[in-house]
């Protein structure tokens, strides 16, 4: 069956699909290059895949051709006529739209107002708004990506995911045909990414232009009709579909051979479990969950999004209501008491959405890394010590990775990774004694990746009590001792050790015995 055509909003939009270019492209930001003399052309009727290591200026790249950063010298061209400043308006006008990494939507609007802010249909007089228009037009551009949601209600009560599909159906709202991916695909479900590839695909036969950033490799291979390799602000690689192998491209990206460890044989623990959860029920979500962490072990929590699994860790946390259960730290009951009594207990959280729920975004990377210990502190009289916070920060940062120019930088100028690295480092300052991790990778390149991994076994090893969700299979193969599965609301099931497949955890998670 066809599907319905979205209603263009602006009369003025390109609509037009042509080829777009970078031509001799350089940015810098607080004279740190960060791109090089970057030429690429993005053409009708494919996929051009940018892959590279976080901070490689992938993003920065796209955000450039769609208005939201300026370059400082080269040009961008569309179909051979060189653009003049552009703002995301003005992109949005000539047919180019970016769906970011992170949801940029309006929680207290409507779907269908976020769907067409900026371009609302008048009506018949001209100082009204033609709701039924956007209302019955929203539900048709909606339906493409496989959201079926009343226009109507707010976009803020969305689940992180569906936020991220609403993005994409924007940009078709707005009858923009050049579209590029940042990282769509980071907080979905294999089935959600599923119906967003289908969408591509389909944009692709209509010989719409798309560009596309993902480090989820199986992703890359399926969909890519051309890669470009970036690494340190320079395209280092081309490869054409199926011209390649994933250890070339790897290579390109990390400039090395790049070896992904197993996962490490620790002993099972015994003795008092350090974060002990019993019974919690947090409707809808969460109808009766109970699991146990040790120090010393990494748990996962496997399951579809919207099985419980975020939910269980918010409420355990303080941050949702539980209407029954408990939940104790190391023998502490901390049962609905707010995310700060859990701090103080030993507990901290690294919640999945880091834009919305995490980095604050204006704010330098030393007080993002030390707001966790705000309270710790030194200080003179009610001043805080701002050397002393540097130093202590400093040494946080650097153990966790992160590169940055100076700590003075806001954090919203960093790659993905390196701003999940700075809240890794903002939990690690803390010195919690149980951590819950959620999504811990989510947008975050392969080299990157194991980093990560190597930072959390090596606090596990050191009497973490570590809880891990993830919906990557085989992130919680490669890093869990045991694994909980959740579906609808209730533990399912519990693997251990070499138990612990993508394929056990894959069935576990639907719901199959």
């Amino acid at each position: 069956m066809e599907r319905p055509r979205p209603v263009p909003v602006s009369a003025d939009a390109d609509t037009t699909a042509r080829t777009y270019s970078a031509r001799n492209v350089s940015k810098a930001f607080s004279g740190v290059p960060v791109l090089e003399g970057i030429d690429l052309a993005f053409r009708p009727g494919e996929i051009h895949t940018l892959v590279g290591e976080n901070g490689a200026g992938k993003s920065t790249l796209l955000k450039i051709m769609s208005g939201v950063y300026s370059a400082d010298s080269g040009s961008l061209e569309l179909e051979g006529e060189a653009l003049g400043p552009l703002s995301p308006a003005t992109a949005q006008r000539r047919g180019i739209y970016l769906v970011p990494q992170e949801p940029r939507l309006m929680p207290d609007l409507s779907i269908a107002e976020n769907l067409y802010l900026g371009s609302l249909p008048r009506g018949r007089f001209g100082f009204t708004v033609n709701w039924k228009m956007i209302n019955n037009s929203a539900g048709d551009v909606l339906s493409r990506v496989g959201l079926s949601v009343d226009p109507r209600s707010l976009a803020g009560r969305l689940p992180l995911a569906h936020q991220q599909l609403l993005e994409c159906a924007r940009a078709l709202a707005h009858g923009c045909t050049i579209i590029f991916f940042d990282e769509p695909t980071s907080p979905l479900t294999s089935h959600e990414a599923e119906t967003l590839f289908s969408v591509m695909d389909d944009l692709r036969r209509q010989q719409m232009t798309l560009g596309f950033i993902s480090h989820r490799f199986d992703e890359v291979e399926e969909l890519s009709d051309r890669i470009s390799v970036m690494r340190d602000g320079a395209v280092v690689a081309h490869h054409l579909r199926g011209e390649s192998d994933r250890a070339s491209i790897i290579n390109a990206m990390v400039g090395r051979e790049l070896t992904m460890a197993k996962r490490k044989t620790r002993p099972e623990r015994s003795g008092a479990p350090i974060l002990d959860v019993r019974h919690v029920v947090s409707k809808p979500e969460v109808e009766d969950i109970s699991i146990q962490v040790r120090a010393g072990e990494i748990v996962g929590l496997g399951g579809l999004v919207g099985s419980g699994r975020t939910e269980l860790s918010e409420a355990v946390f303080g941050l949702r209501p539980s209407s029954a259960g408990v939940v104790t730290v190391d023998g502490v009951d901390v049962t609905g008491r707010a995310p700060q009594d859990c701090i103080d207990a030993g507990l901290i959280y690294l919640g999945e959405d880091r834009g919305r729920n995490g980095i604050f975004a204006d704010v330098d990377l030393t007080r993002n890394a030390s707001a966790s210990v705000i309270g710790r502190l030194p200080r003179k009289g009610r001043l805080i010590r701002k050397r002393q916070e540097e130093t202590m920060t400093q040494g946080a940062l650097q153990n966790a990775g992160v590169k940055a120019a100076n700590m003075g930088l806001p954090i919203k100028s960093l790659s993905g990774g390196n701003q999940q690295k700075v809240l890794l480092a903002r939990w690690m300052m803390a010195q919690p004694k149980v951590a819950i991790f959620d999504e811990p990778t989510r947008g975050v390149d392969v080299g990157a990746k194991e980093g990560i991994y190597e930072m959390i076994e090596s606090l596990t090893d050191d009497g973490l009590a570590t809880l891990v969700i993830s919906s990557e299979l085989d992130e919680l193969v490669r890093l869990c001792d045991r694994v909980y599965a959740v579906y609808e609301g209730r533990v399912v099931g519990e693997l251990r050790g070499d138990a612990i497949t993508s394929d056990a955890v894959g069935q576990l998670a639907v719901g199959a015995a």
